[in-house]
């Protein structure tokens, strides 16, 4: 019986030798993504597109909140009505992710806690385009986890929209946004105003916004010009740190100026 369960063994052993000689080589596969040369429909990322009809039917009342509603983005909001907040994705830090707006990079060189000053609000908002996912190869630095691109348009007709709010603690909340022009020059004007004196110490707040773009239509093409200022003035009270820490105050001023030329061929 012993020398039966031996040659056995020595069969396994043998099956099990020869099963590791046997190898198959698969041939590499190279894979390579036009990123740089796609439109942002033919992209093979995770894209999100948050349009202007959504924008409208939200409950939100500033970018960061509007921003919050999407699933992958974890936004840190410190205060109300936009006075600060942090953006991740996946699991990112605050650090790692781009804000631009219509294209051009508005992310703070000092700290990622003022990467969301945005010189307007969602009244001038048209769509917000959020890339998941790596995307430095196209963006360069701040890209790491994802980008969130925050799109404004200047339309071709007249309109103006002003909005006023007020509350508790000595609070108001005041909008302006006007749309001038035609379809050869149309202009976008925002101005916004907020403060508060908070709901307790050290929690007050003053934020002041203006925004202006322009599109010119010229032969087989347009020229866009973009300029905008942010600044606010808010009590920090235990913001970043310990609860300890009621004390803190910041002043922050953002500013954005571009003019770029789109030619069709």
């Amino acid at each position: 019986m012993v020398n039966k369960l031996k040659y056995l063994f020595f069969i396994l052993v043998g099956f099990t030798i020869s099963a590791q000689q046997n190898q198959s080589d698969i041939d590499e596969v190279y894979v390579q993504g036009k990123f740089l040369n796609l439109p942002v429909e033919k992209i093979n990322e995770n894209i999100t597109i948050i349009t202007k009809a959504e924008n409208e039917k939200s409950p939100a009342n500033s970018i960061d909140e509007l921003l919050q509603l999407n699933t992958g983005l974890d936004i840190r909001r410190r205060g109300s009505n936009g006075v600060q907040a942090d953006v991740s994705i996946r699991g990112s830090s605050f650090e790692q992710v781009l804000i631009l707006v219509n294209g051009v990079r508005i992310n703070d060189s000092q700290t990622g806690h003022n990467t969301l000053n945005i010189p307007f609000d969602l009244d001038s908002v048209q769509q917000i385009e959020i890339i998941k996912g790596p995307a430095a190869r196209r963006f360069g630095q701040n890209a790491y986890a994802g980008v969130i691109n925050i799109i404004t348009k200047p339309l071709a007709e007249k309109s103006v929209k002003i909005s006023a709010e007020g509350g508790d603690f000595k609070s108001y909340d005041f909008g302006a946004n006007a749309n001038i022009g035609n379809e050869k020059f149309s202009n976008l004007f925002q101005i916004h105003s907020s403060a508060s004196d908070g709901y307790r110490h050290n929690t007050d707040y003053k934020i002041n916004n203006f925004y202006y773009q322009n599109n010119l239509k010229i032969k087989n093409g347009a020229v866009s010009l973009q300029a905008g200022f942010s600044e606010k003035k808010f009590g920090a009270n235990g913001f970043y740190a310990s609860p300890k820490a009621t004390e803190q105050y910041e002043e922050t001023q953002a500013s954005i100026v571009s003019i770029s030329h789109h030619q069709t061929f």
